[in-house]
């Protein structure tokens, strides 16, 4: 074959594969762009499965170098009126109901508890067996000494000394960083939850009471929050759920000097988790009642009496106090995907109490915390 052919030739095929090449660019959408085609390849052994995936995040939870920690103490009812009140003012030193606790509640990172007696300028009610309750601000340096951040004010004695004793009790405890809910100047003040942070942890509080007065609950008022309001109960549970990482939920409520909840207590706690809560906390029936586990969550339906000077029986003498520990992952410690997750409850360490001298709680020795717990039903003293 001659040069003149073989050049014919190689034309023809250089031809041919120009044609191929533009038809191959038509099939191909990317040819015409500066984005590549995405190219499949096999996974390999150094690819992370889904189940490794999950296994680091377990790994991360338990790891205390990337998580965050916290923990509160819960307690029952607090009224630092007539009796209790006696005993600090003969002993001089308004710290005296928390000689014998109050290590315990340092131990923790806040406390909260329930506040039954209007705080007042004057000395408050001393001695006696009056029903209307009133208390001298200086009672309050024990509560600030203990670390208690929120005060559930939701309760039938919340009125005792009228609006006036009301607004002196949110002055005082304002004035020494202590946050309250469940009573205010009217009802947007009473449902307003406060927000506490620990350690990157936030806790947020709801409270309501059965009563408004001390009245066994008839006559409502624009000051106090009620329990049986379950649309602004849910209201606020649902607003505060993307701001804070574990929610728990307040009611004094209950019949007095019973174990057992009323149907009006198991419908506030349930209707509280349903909405979104962490935990329900119940105190007045002045007597520890039992705990229920709903959904997952736990329902504390009474804590009993924490400082009180209800001496005439061993169950109104005895309380309970929580311990709650919380964990969350750190932000940003690992490629994970997803959101931060809220906090999650590692453990609740169940704290018996007895309270002395009409005035002072303690820790329960070994062989009372056997009994107590018995009596609700309960045999393990840590929770999970």
């Amino acid at each position: 074959m001659n040069s003149t052919r073989w050049k014919i030739l190689l034309g023809i095929l250089f031809g041919i594969a120009m044609l191929w090449g533009l038809f191959q660019r038509q099939l191909d959408p990317y040819a015409n762009s500066s984005r590549k085609a995405y190219t499949f390849r096999r996974a390999t052994p150094e690819d992370r499965t889904l189940t490794q995936y999950y296994q680091e995040g377990v790994s991360l939870g338990k790891n205390p170098a990337l998580t965050r920690q916290a923990s509160f103490i819960a307690t029952g009812d607090i009224m630092l009126s007539r009796h209790v009140a006696e005993k600090i003012t003969a002993a001089g030193d308004p710290t005296l109901p928390f000689h014998q606790i109050g290590n315990t509640l340092q131990g923790a990172d806040f406390s909260f508890g329930n506040l039954e007696s209007p705080i007042v300028c004057g000395p408050g009610t001393l001695g006696g067996n009056s029903l209307i309750f009133a208390a001298s601000s200086s009672t309050l340096e024990g509560l600030v000494k203990t670390k208690f951040k929120v005060l559930n004010l939701a309760n039938n004695h919340a009125l005792d000394q009228g609006i006036a004793g009301l607004d002196s009790t949110t002055h005082f405890l304002d004035n020494l960083g202590i946050k309250h809910v469940g009573a205010g100047k009217d009802q947007a003040a009473a449902w307003q939850p406060p927000k506490v942070e620990a350690n990157g942890i936030t806790t947020c509080f709801v409270g309501t009471s059965y009563a408004s007065i001390n009245d066994g609950g008839k006559a409502k008022n624009d000051f106090v929050a009620r329990m049986e309001d379950l649309n602004s109960l849910r209201a606020d549970i649902t607003n505060l759920r993307p701001s804070c990482d574990f929610i728990v939920a307040s009611m004094h409520a209950g019949t007095e000097y019973t174990r057992t909840p009323s149907q009006a207590q198991t419908a506030f706690a349930h209707a509280a988790i349903d909405a979104g809560a962490d935990m329900v906390i119940g105190a007045h029936p002045h007597w520890i009642q039992t705990i229920e586990k709903y959904q997952g969550k736990y329902i504390f339906y009474s804590l009993g009496n924490f400082i009180f000077d209800q001496m005439w029986s061993q169950e109104t003498r005895e309380g309970l106090m929580l311990k709650v520990s919380l964990s969350k992952a750190a932000a940003g410690n690992s490629g994970l995907q997803g959101p931060n997750s809220a906090a999650s409850l590692q453990s609740v360490e169940l704290l018996p109490v007895i309270i002395d001298n009409y005035s002072t709680p303690r820790l329960a020795n070994e062989t009372e915390s056997g009994l107590i717990l018995k009596n609700i039903g309960v045999t393990e003293k840590i929770l999970h």
